[in-house]
């Protein structure tokens, strides 16, 4: 029995069984207890009542004359029998009649209910149960009622208490149908949901991704499934990022390659002469490849954590002024024209410095890029204060602003991501591999940071970053 539906169901119908049938043995144990306890106590009472009667007969006659006539006055059930012994242990009263004027104790009566007259018992009466009585070893024994204890139940009482207990039973078993029909719908309701989850684990263990299991419970296992369509989306989504990545690699792969093996495949051919241009086309495109995959690999190390960064107080002031510097020769080709703002006295931070040069030098490259000849960039540096209201940690934020054609609202959340490219074939022709914004996302990250673009179209766009001071990334 593997299947969870029959567990549950199994475990439930034996929990019912067990619970019913102990709630009726206890039930049966205890009316029978109570109802024995209940026809003792009636039984008692009728005796004290004959007793007490007897008492004010006995004041009326002084005496026991005529106390056979009338002991056979009472109401006396079938089978019920009086005996009334007088204070010499004489019998002067048996609805029976067949112990009359005998000694008492030659009968075996001894114990009786006393009929007592001011203070001083003057019989003793015995009410016996005719069907319980049995005669051995000259006593009287069982049957009693009054006199020896607890009677046998009768036919009667043994008739009442079985059919309590037939109704206690049947009681039982129609509850333990009911939770047995209450539990298989229980059952199938709360398994429902983890055969859709098992099924949705098998599609997506063959590689249907994009598959989503339809859980309405607001339970745990509604969580779960929304967990679970969550999973699946990310895993979808992942997927569809490394067949893009593949794709991206492939092909930024296969420009430089082609450049390559047909420059080097007209060397051979006698088409093209082995001199400094052809050379040089194959040694631009190696340094292509090279810088690439270099490329690749910061990201990948980045992404995955594994990054080692040299930590150290660093002069970013210093640092944007020396990648400016730089990135002059580029901009002198465009008449753009580079500006430094700094605020004085900006504090060192703690950064790996080669890799906040690779930062600075991608979001430049970037600007210059796409910054039309006569334009400017300018880079600013600001530290911004502890505020607790806003969860902002004391941090210098360096900005790179250009005033190029600008980034449409639909593509600017997606300008850090790798190979994203606003305008493909313009990128392409100008060496943009689409790598550089996604590096500084993962570098500004790995520090502890956060990098953000803002952009107006026609009038430019700003990168931002933002570097905590005073934390250590572990």
């Amino acid at each position: 029995m593997r299947s969870l539906s029959w567990k549950l169901g199994g475990a439930l119908l034996l929990v019912v069984v067990i619970s019913v049938g102990l709630m009726a043995y206890l039930v049966n144990l205890s009316t029978t207890r109570e109802f024995r306890q209940y026809v003792v106590q009636g039984n008692m009472m009728y005796t004290q009542s004959i007793a007490d009667n007897l008492s004010r007969y006995y004041v009326q006659e002084r005496g026991w004359v005529e106390a056979q006539k009338t002991l056979n006055s009472f109401p006396v059930p079938g089978n019920i029998r009086l005996v009334l012994v007088d204070s010499f242990g004489k019998i002067v009263g048996d609805t029976g009649r067949d112990w009359l004027n005998r000694d008492a104790k030659s009968v075996g009566l001894n114990g009786g209910t006393p009929v007592v007259v001011s203070g001083q018992e003057v019989g003793e009466l015995y009410v016996l149960s005719s069907g319980g009585m049995m005669m051995g070893g000259g006593g009287m024994m069982g049957g009693m009622m009054g006199g020896f204890g607890q009677p046998a139940p009768e036919v009667a009482e043994q008739e009442f208490l079985g059919r309590i207990n037939s109704s206690l039973w049947l009681t039982g078993l129609i509850a333990a149908a009911a939770a047995l029909l209450l539990g298989i719908f229980l059952t199938r309701h709360i398994t429902s949901p983890i055969r859709a989850l098992s099924k949705g684990a098998s599609h997506i263990a063959k590689g249907d991704l994009g598959y989503r299991v339809n859980v309405n419970t607001r339970d745990e296992i509604g969580d779960l499934a929304q967990s679970f369509n969550a999973m699946s989306a990310s895993l979808d989504k992942g997927e569809q990022s490394r067949r893009r990545l593949v794709a991206d690699i492939a092909h930024e792969l296969r420009t430089p390659l082609t450049v390559i093996d047909g420059t080097v495949s007209g060397i051979m051919d006698g088409v093209f002469k082995p001199d400094a241009e052809h050379l040089g086309a194959i040694k631009e495109q190696t340094a292509l490849l090279t810088r690439l995959i270099g490329d690749l690999r910061d990201l990948s190390l980045a992404e995955s954590g594994q990054m080692k960064l040299e930590l150290a107080p660093t002069d970013m002031v210093d640092l944007v002024r020396r990648k400016l510097s730089q990135a002059e020769v580029a901009a002198r080709e465009k008449s753009i024209e580079l500006k430094l703002n700094a605020l004085p006295n900006v504090p060192e931070v703690n950064v790996d410095s080669i890799r906040m040069e690779q930062v600075i030098s991608n979001l430049l490259a970037n600007a210059v890029r796409h910054t039309p000849d006569g334009g400017s960039i300018t880079a600013s540096l600001a530290a911004v204060s502890c505020d607790s209201a806003r969860h902002v940690k004391p941090s210098l934020v360096i900005s790179i602003a250009d005033t190029g054609e600008g980034i449409p609202p639909e593509h600017l959340p997606h300008v850090f991501e790798r190979f994203y490219r606003v305008q493909d074939s313009r990128s392409r022709s100008d060496g943009g591999a689409g790598l550089g914004l996604a590096i500084v996302k993962q570098m500004v990250e790995a520090h502890g940071g956060r990098a953000w673009a803002e952009s107006e179209v026609g009038k430019g766009s700003t990168f931002y970053i933002q570097i905590p001071m005073g934390e250590k990334v572990a």
